[in-house]
């Protein structure tokens, strides 16, 4: 095979005859066209790591001259680097090959769970919630293929998990019904047909109506043991108490109805101390929604800000995240100082019980909780409530939530 360098053109290239030669650019050092009895192909030829080496660049016809010369230029510096391309194309090749044969493999559990997670957007809280409920409520099925996981192991594992918590069992299986359901979807054959039964075996709970019936969480701080509780919260003291950072959590999530998530993450660009308001990202909805203030809690957040040291409104030394993170020893101290039990999210329902006796429309009252998107009455995502009359309503509820304790 005859080698020559020559300037390469287009008609150059066109007009050679299909005989066996490799014509080297005399423009591009190691950008050559290859000539067989049948095509012409463009290449690159250089000394890798002391050794020559060739690598195809494509079929002239089906790339330009143009682009076969940017595509020479890449390899060539790669091939510079002490890199061979034509490895690089066989990993890639194998990489692929290896990604196409496991698509045809019936996944574990596990693994198709963090194939799940791999391609599903979810909320950081989900993510740790569904990796809680694989790494221990179904940790034994983790190496089981999910073709393997039968209706009758199914019914077994939820009413196992049902005597600890009628709750976990059903979250459980909701977890497995959403992994098996994507992996239907995802693990397919090489003529796009499912490798998994598209029946899922968690439709047995429906068939024998075996789904838990979970009571919805009512309760929420009455009115008359308001006074005892805010005065435990007042009069709370501890180490982490310097500066009053877990009492002024409290309050604020009492005074706001916010959700515990959303609240133990703000930072002080929610907080417009000018106009007193807060805005931040519903955990819920994923949207900014802006309340604004009512008297205490402006002076609460002006006073925080006055101290602050760093982007948290409520900061934590021993957290990794910089902010606190569920006080629940905190949460239970109060409860025992008062004996009145509360969890986090009664706060938000107090807020919005005290709201809903205090006779404001339902418009005032799902824009105070952010309810609205509420599907119930889709005219509420046009009706704007004022912030003069949110403001007033905020400075009601403080008043009935703090009573003597607003003046202090």
């Amino acid at each position: 095979m005859s080698s020559q360098r020559v300037k390469l053109t287009k008609t150059f290239i066109d007009q050679l005859e299909l005989m066996p030669a490799i014509y080297r650019d005399s423009d591009l050092i190691g950008f050559a066209i290859r000539v067989n009895n049948t095509y012409k192909t463009y290449i690159v030829e250089k000394k890798v790591l002391g050794r020559t080496v060739r690598s195809t660049i494509g079929l002239h016809g089906n790339l330009t001259l143009a682009q076969a010369r940017h595509i020479a230029r890449d390899k060539l510096a790669l091939m510079a680097q002490g890199i061979n391309p034509n490895e690089v194309k066989r990993k890639i090749i194998a990489e692929e090959k290896l990604k196409l044969d496991l698509l045809k493999i019936k996944p574990t559990l596990k693994q198709a769970f963090e194939h799940y997670l791999l391609y599903k957007t979810l909320k950081p809280r989900t993510i740790k919630d569904y990796t809680m409920v694989v790494d221990n409520y179904l940790k034994d099925w983790n190496d089981i293929t999910l073709d393997k996981i039968s209706r009758s192991m199914i019914q077994a594992k939820h009413s196992e998990l049902s005597q600890r918590s009628l709750a976990q069992a059903n979250m459980a299986m909701r977890v497995f019904r959403a992994i098996y359901n994507y992996s239907v979807e995802h693990y397919r054959d090489e003529n796009d047909q499912s490798i998994l039964d598209q029946d899922n075996p968690i439709n047995t709970l429906n068939a024998k109506k075996a789904w838990n019936k979970i009571r919805s969480r009512k309760t929420y701080i009455h009115q008359d043991q308001l006074p005892e509780w805010i005065k435990a919260v007042f009069e709370y003291t501890d180490r982490g108490q310097q500066l009053e950072t877990n009492r002024d959590f409290l309050l604020t999530l009492v005074l706001t109805g916010f959700r515990r998530e959303e609240c133990e993450s703000l930072t002080w660009s929610s907080i417009d101390l000018k106009y007193g308001r807060i805005t931040l990202i519903d955990e819920k909805y994923r949207e900014p929604y802006t309340l604004p203030m009512g008297d205490f809690l402006f002076t609460l957040m002006t006073k925080r800000y006055d101290q602050a040291t760093n982007e948290w409104v409520f900061p934590s030394a021993k957290s990794t995240s910089g902010h606190i993170v569920n006080i629940s020893k905190v949460r239970q101290k109060i409860n025992k100082s008062c004996g009145i039990e509360f969890s986090f999210h009664d706060l938000r329902r107090t807020f919005g019980a005290i709201a809903e006796n205090l006779g404001y429309d339902q418009y005032t009252i799902d824009r105070l909780l952010n309810h609205i998107n509420d599907d119930r009455d889709r005219t509420r995502d046009f009706v704007q409530v004022s912030d003069r009359k949110l403001r007033e309503a905020m400075n009601t509820i403080e008043d009935i939530i703090l009573g003597d304790y607003k003046k202090s």
